[in-house]
């Protein structure tokens, strides 16, 4: 069985240590702002400046139709138009290209307010509205443009020029407004991403600590009260014919008992920190790597899942051995690799599991290569199942990341 799995990331923009977490769409609107409002403050807006405009402009130009009710209907409509703009800025274009355009074709002399109109819906289409939509904008907004120049006997090619000019610099500060607004939210999409992993790994460490303590409990309560048991059967034994020895019996009872009381008391002290959430959430494995995979990519980084072999069902340790590996390479790469993309190969092979985290980027710094943490956490993973672990650049370019994990072996 093979399968393929690749998805880019969202063009705006790791936690599977957080399994089931979601990242929620980006918004195409700022967040200080509430969409409709402000488009329906827009049409309004636009429509009282549309109707003073021809109230207060003189006669019309040579070549023109004088004004009319129609005019004034088109020049309204064209105004109303933003209100569509809280639900698609394309769809606010198309409307207010059409009624410019045809204000233009019936013979008026078009008003400013229709073709500011225009110039705000192309505004919010580029910057607010996906890549496809705003690259649909200017396929849109170019004949729109040639039409109106093409049915307007007035309008000179220094004024046409000019008109394209100012629309071409909206167009570039809502481009440059967009992608600043991508990266922001790329930023703040990582940081949680980091956020979360640095939690998880916590989380895990707290975990593993209370193991241990659970351990320890065992050990000393456990050895405490069987040395109880055992002086306090000896003690009934000799209490009638050798109180002494019954005495002495009763005093190493109290002795262990004193140390177990203390051991519990200690124990108890840090098993009541307040982390309710430990150890009830299931352990994250192999099977959500495309989970892990799409929080990634929606970080910024692409990343293709390709699974080999007949997947079968690991131990706990061992699954959540090798998707630590594979979440720690890919913060890796993340953090450290630049403009790049991954590659996660998962081979179920004869009596092994291999992983493969590949990227094409800058690699990194020899002293994170051998000192680095999380590389060094990956090495005791490995070896904790008498693996194999390599790291480092690639000749290619990049870094590869390879683990080999013995299947059958528990963790020791």
């Amino acid at each position: 069985m093979h399968y393929t799995a690749v998805v880019d990331p969202p063009a705006d923009i790791l936690s599977a240590a957080a399994p089931g977490a979601s990242t929620p769409p980006a918004p195409r609107w700022p967040r200080a702002l509430d969409a409709l409002p402000v488009s329906i403050a827009l049409a309004l807006v636009f429509m009282a400046a549309g109707l003073v405009e021809l109230l207060t402009r003189g006669p019309v130009a040579a070549g023109y139709q004088e004004d009319g009710p129609l005019l004034i209907t088109l020049t309204v409509a064209s105004a109303l138009s933003l209100a569509l703009l809280w639900w698609s800025p394309l769809a606010g274009l198309c409307v207010s290209l059409a009624l410019l355009c045809a204000q233009s074709i019936i013979g008026y002399q078009f008003t400013q307010a229709a073709l500011w109109a225009v110039v705000v819906a192309s505004f919010a289409t580029v910057a607010f509205d996906t890549w496809r939509r705003a690259l649909a904008a200017g396929f849109l907004a170019a004949p729109g443009m040639v039409v109106l120049a093409w049915t307007s006997p007035g309008l000179s090619w220094q004024r046409a020029l000019a008109a394209w000019a100012s629309l071409s610099l909206v167009w570039v500060v809502a481009v440059v407004i967009r992608v600043y607004r991508g990266s922001i939210e790329r930023a703040e999409r990582r940081a949680a991403l980091f956020a979360a992993d640095r939690e998880a790994r916590a989380r895990e460490a707290v975990a593993e600590e209370r193991s241990r303590l659970a351990r320890e409990l065992h050990d000393s309560v456990g050895h405490a009260l069987n040395v109880v048991v055992l002086h306090a059967g000896a003690a009934q034994r000799v209490i009638a014919t050798r109180p002494e020895l019954a005495r002495e019996a009763l005093g190493s009872i109290e002795t262990a008992g004193r140390q177990a009381l203390a051991d519990i008391e200690r124990m108890l002290g840090i098993l009541r920190a307040p982390d309710d959430g430990v150890g009830l959430d299931a352990a994250p494995g192999l099977g959500q790597l495309e989970r892990l995979c799409e929080q990634v990519r929606e970080a910024g980084l692409p990343v293709s899942l390709s699974v080999a072999g007949t997947a079968r069902a690991l131990p706990a340790s061992l699954d959540l051995t090798a998707f630590r590996i594979v979440q720690e390479a890919l913060t890796n790469t993340l953090k450290h690799a630049g403009k790049t993309q991954a590659q996660v190969t998962v081979c179920y092979a004869p009596g092994e599991l291999d992983i493969d985290v590949l990227d094409d980027g800058r690699g990194v710094a020899a002293g994170v290569t051998e000192g680095g943490r999380g590389l060094l956490g990956m090495r005791e993973r490995v070896l904790a199942f008498r693996g194999e672990l390599t790291a480092g650049p690639r000749a290619e370019g990049g870094f590869a990341v390879h683990a080999r994990l013995p299947l059958g072996t528990e963790e020791r």
